[in-house]
């Protein structure tokens, strides 16, 4: 289920162009919460300490209704 700060990150991401690179294991847990509900994915890291998140067209649309 998604609570008010998922969209409010979602939307974020969109406007940044849709694509965001992580280095923090802890940051990276808010965005593991998006890609459960499927608004992210998740490529494979370019390093082995960062992830690499990707908006989804459910992502888009979730950020749109928002």
């Amino acid at each position: 289920m998604a609570v008010p700060d998922d969209f409010k990150l979602i939307r974020e991401i969109r406007d940044a162009g849709g694509r965001k690179q992580v280095f923090n294991p802890r940051e990276q847990h808010r965005y593991e919460d998006l890609v459960v509900l499927g608004w992210l994915k998740r490529s494979p890291p370019l390093e082995s300490k960062s992830a690499f998140y990707q908006i989804t067209e459910r992502g888009r649309s979730a950020a749109v209704r928002s």
